[in-house]
């Protein structure tokens, strides 16, 4: 496993009950939330927005937003 220095400490990270208050604009339910983790696993992981923990998700707020403009970026750059 490697250390990321990078990574904001454990408290500033949610579960996706109380991810969705804060995203809710864009993600208007937590099966959307849901169905982005699932297609953007990979991304949400290597960013630091979706961690593992005691076999739980828990999502980093504004590292979840940002990593979500960046993915919507590169599918419109394709389009």
């Amino acid at each position: 496993m490697t250390q990321n220095a990078d990574l904001p400490p454990l408290a500033e990270y949610v579960d996706l009950n109380d991810l969705l208050p804060q995203v809710e604009k864009h993600f208007p339910t937590l099966d959307s939330i849901r169905w982005f983790h699932r297609n953007h696993r990979e991304e949400l992981g290597r960013s630091g927005a979706v961690i593992v923990v005691a076999g739980r998700l828990h999502f980093h707020p504004q590292r979840f937003t940002k990593i979500a403009a960046e993915i919507g970026r590169e599918i419109a750059s394709r389009s």
